[in-house]
């Protein structure tokens, strides 16, 4: 949706106010504004220039540009009109077909993230949170609950219907956020980073820095590039997991496709600790998510129950290929969610949610490389 508090806030994602402190204060004009290393200045840098209604959107003063404003779509299409960087395979419709969101509450282990992130964050009711890669909402539909007021900002429009009433929503670039300094109380970002090269992992968190509060808080679920000796019984189900998908007893297929383009470049906790503090934050909080039920359960039991359904004829969760969807304007093709499942797969589903909890209450401090991190404006 686009309510009234998210146009107040919703800027060029590119052009900085020329005003700032002694030490990031710039020349007025666009020529200045691609100066983005004053962003990261230790008052959270320059703002950046308000839109104004005009050209049937939004335009900036500054530089001129037209973003687009889709009541109808229920989103305001904010991307820099000129790509900032990379694009990952989550920026495409198809891949978003094939990988079957499901309009449901997350469970199993994006339940495990989804509740690390509401105990170490804490957003509070009456809190403006920001869900920085939101996808396709389900996030920040889950945040979105008991007065917390979520926002969410994907670089691809392909949102849950759901989502779109429900959630204030920007088709934006993590790298170049579209908000007014200090927009928001709080800001999560799970299994984003580590699709991003070493300098867009700096310019999220510098982004991040600025749209929050001076007593903000930032939570992150990402990968450092080390691993644990328990690590190595996870490597171990991985290795049967590939095995019996290439025997045709597992579809490994899905698993494969969401992490075909990681890049990982934070080697170390250490390495990411640096990029914080080089952004104006801070970690405060941290806790290892070394998974053994989670592999067991989730990355073999499970594929082994569906590839069994499917044997018999029963509910698939393969995705027939859409036909080439007709765009109208420059709203993006419709993306459909599979159906939720039913009661007695949820009932099942919770149940073993709650054996998952234990790779984080058993070995949450035992040292290795995907985390869960808290962090603060220095």
């Amino acid at each position: 949706m686009i309510s009234p508090r998210l146009l107040e806030r919703v800027t060029c994602p590119v052009c900085l106010e020329s005003d700032g402190c002694p030490a990031c204060a710039r020349p007025a004009g666009h020529t200045a504004c691609s100066d983005y290393a004053r962003v990261g200045c230790a008052c959270g840098g320059p703002d950046k220039r308000r839109l104004a209604r005009g050209g049937g959107g939004l335009r900036c003063p500054c530089c001129g540009a037209v973003y687009g404003l889709d009541p109808a779509g229920g989103f305001v299409d904010l991307r820099p009109t000129e790509q900032v960087g990379g694009v990952t395979h989550y920026a495409d419709h198809e891949f978003h077909e094939r990988l079957g969101v499901v309009d449901a509450p997350p469970v199993l282990s994006a339940r495990i993230k989804a509740d690390q992130m509401r105990h170490m964050l804490d957003p509070r009711p009456g809190e403006a949170v920001l869900d920085l890669g939101c996808g396709a909402g389900k996030f920040a539909l889950f945040t979105n609950q008991d007065g917390v007021r979520t926002t969410g900002l994907d670089l691809a429009p392909f949102f849950l219907p759901r989502a779109v009433q429900q959630v204030d929503l920007v088709v934006g670039d993590l790298r170049r956020l579209p908000f007014r300094k200090g927009s928001f109380a709080k800001a999560y970002s799970l299994d984003v980073l580590e699709h991003l090269e070493e300098k867009d992992v700096r310019g999220v968190l510098l982004e991040a820095r600025r749209v929050l509060l001076p007593d903000g808080r930032l939570f992150v679920y990402t990968h450092a590039m080390e691993s644990s000796r328990i690590a190595g019984f996870q490597r171990g189900v991985n290795r049967l997991a590939r095995s019996l998908g290439r025997a045709g007893l597992i579809d490994h297929e899905r698993e494969a496709l969401r992490k075909s383009d990681h890049v990982n470049a934070i080697r170390s906790h250490e390495h990411f600790d640096a990029l914080a503090a080089a952004a104006g934050l801070r970690v405060v909080g941290r806790r290892y998510y070394n998974v053994v039920f989670k592999a067991v359960i989730e990355d073999l039991l499970l594929r082994l129950v569906e590839q069994a359904r499917r044997g018999r004829g029963g509910e698939t969760h393969g995705h027939a290929h859409s036909p080439e969807p007709q765009h109208e304007g420059h709203r993006p093709p419709a993306f459909a969610p599979r159906p939720p499942p039913g009661r007695v797969a949820l009932l099942l589903a919770h149940a073993a949610t709650a054996v998952l909890r234990l790779d984080v209450a058993l070995f949450g401090r035992v040292r290795t490389g995907p985390f869960f991190g808290l962090l603060q404006p220095r």
